[in-house]
């Protein structure tokens, strides 16, 4: 009964969520977006995200829940070989990418230039998407950089305690007996609707990295290197736009 309930209450809580959000960034995208609106935004998903993940730690304290049922094991690569490597090599060069963000924009002025007027043509543009990323979600000031750190890590370890650990493992327990395949589809598509506010291409985008994100916590066994590559892919955005010339 215990997971039942977990299960429909975390359910409600990012359907709730999801549709407020979907309210609060279109009125937010027909005002000025500046540093204190951005900074503010990004304290609210910092705040938000850390109310379920608290309430989960407390429910795993007093249950028979355990830390392990969430993810927080070890690796143990446990599943086909020939799958294992496959997803283990595109997590590399997933890796590798972000980091190529990171590392061209610190030390290429050119990249900086280009990057910049990719970002100001997005944000003058019509695309949903493209608004909330350019206008809203991506950081411009030193301020709102040092923000988004919090949110990249905020979301990359309560998204995927909740989306991969927690909603894995309740939906398994409580339909033990329907596909493996299934389960993964309904967490996958939880975690996308969960990023509904971005609008209907936002949620394509979210669910496929979701999709990923799964299969690489399924066939690690962990936690870690989700948790570690959530953060990496969320911060990487933080290299998107400079004032140095």
């Amino acid at each position: 009964m215990l997971h039942i309930i977990l299960l429909v209450s975390l359910v409600i809580f990012f359907t709730v969520g999801a549709v407020l959000g979907v309210k609060q960034t279109k009125k937010q995208l027909k005002a000025n977006i500046d540093e204190k609106a951005r900074v503010q935004h990004y304290a609210a998903i910092t705040f938000s995200m850390w109310i379920p993940v608290i309430a989960l730690f407390g429910v795993v304290a007093f249950s028979d829940i355990t830390f392990a049922d969430i993810g927080f094991t070890s690796l143990s690569f446990n599943q086909n070989a020939a799958i294992t490597l496959v997803i283990l090599v595109l997590a590399f060069l997933w890796t590798a990418f972000c980091l190529y963000r990171i590392t061209a924009f610190l030390v290429s002025a050119k990249h900086r230039q280009r990057r910049n007027k990719i970002l100001l043509n997005k944000a003058n543009g019509s695309d949903y998407y493209d608004l909330v990323d350019s206008r809203l979600m991506t950081p411009r000031t030193k301020k709102e950089k040092r923000w988004w750190f919090g949110v990249s890590l905020t979301t990359g370890i309560c998204e995927e305690i909740i989306f991969r650990g927690v909603f894995l493992y309740l939906i398994a327990s409580i339909f033990p007996n329907i596909s493996v395949y299934l389960v993964f589809m309904i967490a996958v598509i939880l975690f996308g609707m969960g990023h509904f506010y971005q609008g209907t291409k936002g949620l394509i985008i979210t669910t496929l990295m979701g999709a990923f994100l799964a299969s690489i916590y399924i066939v690690s066994g962990s936690l870690i290197i989700v948790i570690v590559m959530h953060f990496l892919t969320n911060f990487a955005n933080a290299f998107e736009y400079s004032d140095k010339k």
